[in-house]
């Protein structure tokens, strides 16, 4: 991962995280060494930590 924030603080926050392939807007749901899982709508989408450029707070 790339980003300067520490995605442990986004916990259940509206999120957006930039990768590779563009920008997720959703909640984080989980954070660990396998990467971040991020609610989208009604699916949860699993992002690995190399894909995972910058988590900032949407808003």
């Amino acid at each position: 991962m790339h980003s300067n924030t520490d995605p442990t603080t986004m916990l259940g926050r509206h999120s957006r995280v930039q990768t590779p392939d563009g920008v997720i807007n959703g909640t984080i749901l989980a954070v660990g060494a396998k990467g971040v899982s991020i609610a989208v709508d009604r699916h949860v989408v699993r992002i690995s930590p190399a894909d995972i450029h910058r988590i900032s707070a949407a808003g």
